[in-house]
């Protein structure tokens, strides 16, 4: 385990954060929370999350891209086109926090605690992807399969994975002509047959339990994805373009 006790990011995360919701909850009887998980981080791996994994064609580590994507992800949810829609549910507050600010590693359990805390009624990891193939491209979801347990939403947290997987997909394709879906997926099919920060945080303010999914943007071991998503002259472009429809169904599953 690391020596440095990891901190979440957000004051409404951690200690104290319960309190925080329960009082603004009463000022504002009808609000959301959506958690964005930044996957990976700092250099020790920790259980439920590696330092990092994925290294892009450009060599920007995995954890630096998550970051960036869901900073850019957060500034989209408070976009006046994604807060119209939330005005269209008569939501009169959602807020958005990140597991991590910084480069550190939470360990799975700590970032599936900063929802679970915050009341969280959605929660969004961010992941890409790498592979030993260069010629390996494609967007993917995956979330909880019901027989890896903790899990009582499935039906739920798939929906919310085709949601996320739909509007990626399409927003690269505008860009990208080689974009495509790779479909949602249980966790079971991953590598190590299942991923903790999607195990069921609680139940969010909707007084539903929190749906959870994660993204897989794209194969950034793939000279053109790295290009239009990573190091090309309009990859910070592309990133919000697609972090935008990202927001926005993010808003619409809300």
């Amino acid at each position: 385990m690391s020596d440095t006790r990891f901190v979440p990011a957000s004051p409404t995360s951690g200690e104290g954060a319960t309190e925080h919701v329960h009082a603004t909850t009463q000022a504002c009887p009808d609000r959301r929370v959506i958690v964005i998980d930044p996957g990976h981080g700092g250099t020790v791996d920790e259980d439920g999350s590696k330092a990092n994994n994925a290294t892009s064609v450009s060599k920007v580590r995995e954890k630096v891209l998550t970051l960036q994507y869901a900073q850019s992800l957060k500034q989209q949810l408070a976009s006046a086109e994604v807060q119209a829609i939330f005005r269209s549910k008569n939501y009169c507050e959602v807020k958005t926090i990140l597991t991590r600010e910084t480069d550190v590693n939470p360990s799975g359990a700590d970032r599936v605690a900063v929802a679970t805390s915050n009341k969280a009624d959605i929660l969004l990891s961010i992941h890409f992807n790498g592979f030993d193939d260069p010629r390996a491209r494609g967007t993917e979801t995956f979330y909880k399969a019901k027989q890896n347990g903790h899990q009582t939403n499935e039906a739920e947290d798939l929906a919310l994975a085709e949601a996320v997987l739909e509007a990626a997909v399409a927003a690269i394709k505008v860009f990208d002509s080689k974009g495509r879906s790779r479909e949602a997926k249980a966790d079971k099919d991953t590598q190590h047959k299942s991923i903790w920060v999607l195990r069921d945080p609680g139940i969010g303010l909707s007084g539903k339990m929190c749906r959870s999914a994660m993204l897989e943007v794209e194969f950034v071991t793939n000279a053109v994805a790295d290009h239009h998503l990573v190091s090309g002259p309009k990859a910070t472009q592309n990133r919000d373009a697609v972090m935008l429809a990202v927001a926005k169904a993010l808003a619409k599953a809300l």
